[in-house]
């Protein structure tokens, strides 16, 4: 992909942004507007993540999706436990999806 992309950070993960200390909110920041020229730079993501990126920042991961013009921020979190809380997440919305009948 070439050219800038529009950015989405929903509210929930804009919250743990804010709530980042100092210098990794810094490089948080800086981080997203990188991707958004070059969402290239991150590594894809395998298994039930397929089709979801992840950018390294220190300790912290930040995992997002590229659509079309715009760079979706799925969440950011510590290296520790973003991978488990992205799949869960994943899995939650799969079965109220099913529940739905969608």
């Amino acid at each position: 992909m070439s050219g800038s992309l529009r950015i989405d950070v929903p509210p929930h993960v804009a919250e743990v942004i804010r709530t980042l200390p100092p210098e990794i909110k810094r490089s948080v920041k800086e981080a997203l507007r990188l991707l958004v020229s070059q969402p290239d730079a991150g590594e894809p993501l395998r298994r039930e993540l397929r089709g979801y990126w992840r950018y390294r920042v220190r300790r912290y991961r930040i995992v997002y999706q590229r659509e079309a013009r715009v760079l979706r921020v799925v969440a950011v979190g510590h290296r520790r436990s973003i991978y488990e809380d992205v799949g869960e997440g994943l899995r939650t919305r799969g079965t109220q999806r099913r529940r739905a009948g969608t």
